[in-house]
């Protein structure tokens, strides 16, 4: 989309971790295209910083279009915010939305397919941000699991905290409540397939038990690092 703030990521690096994806970068020095600014701002952004706009438009322009190329009967229909803050989908549909100040992304996929999905993108942490929250974040044996999989300190840290960010986006419509970080922990990181484990370590349902054993997907790419979780329909019964 170039002369536009948003530019199609390339390479599409979120693009390999599900199927049914938008992303997009974000660029504050161009004119916002018209199909952009007419996207309606969520209650309680109308007097939010342009940046905080954008980000919010963009992240559902990225919804749209991945709609559309799920179902071009989607269209162009706004996507509605719950209470919580996360999206209203169309029924049959589920789906995830995530951005940074620069980069925004959305997944969807049929429910008949994929019973919940979360995904995130995170800029890779600074120095200060890691020494400062890290240690709440990531175990000594989380960051191990990274070590041996070749990730820098500071992509280990982000990586971790990205993939339990999609963890939560994907299990709490499925769970119904809130959950802690440490109730999740992240192991079998493989860089060469792009693949993570997740153990939940605390009871979160009846469907999800301590023990419950998750796959996801995950790509370090231009400072950023992208993760996804999906369940396929087995997870229904």
């Amino acid at each position: 989309m170039s002369g536009t703030p948003l530019h199609t990521h390339r390479p599409d690096a979120s693009r390999t971790l599900l199927a049914g994806t938008c992303q997009v970068d974000l660029d504050l020095t161009r004119p916002v295209p018209p199909e952009v600014e007419s996207i309606p701002l969520a209650a309680g952004l109308e007097r939010a910083v342009p940046r905080r706009q954008m980000q919010f438009r963009a992240g559902r322009y990225c919804a749209m279009r991945a709609l559309a190329a799920l179902d071009p009967r989607f269209g162009r229909s706004p996507i509605d915010r719950a209470t919580t803050g996360a999206p209203v989908w169309p029924e049959g549909v589920t789906g995830s939305i995530t951005h940074t100040d620069d980069y925004a992304s959305a997944a969807v996929a049929w429910t008949a397919h994929t019973v919940s999905l979360g995904i995130d993108t995170e800029r890779v942490m600074s120095t200060p941000q890691a020494q400062d929250v890290g240690s709440l974040l990531a175990s000594a044996a989380e960051l191990r699991h990274c070590d041996a999989a070749g990730l820098s300190s500071l992509e280990a840290f982000t990586f971790v905290f990205s993939a339990k960010e999609s963890v939560f986006k994907c299990l709490h419509p499925l769970v119904g409540r809130m959950f802690e970080f440490d109730d999740v922990r992240v192991f079998g990181v493989d860089a060469a397939a792009k693949a993570f484990h997740v153990r939940i370590v605390k009871d979160l349902s009846e469907a999800f038990p301590s023990g419950t054993l998750l796959e996801g997907r995950f790509a370090v790419d231009r400072g950023r690092v992208h993760t996804g979780i999906s369940l396929g329909t087995p997870w229904q019964s």
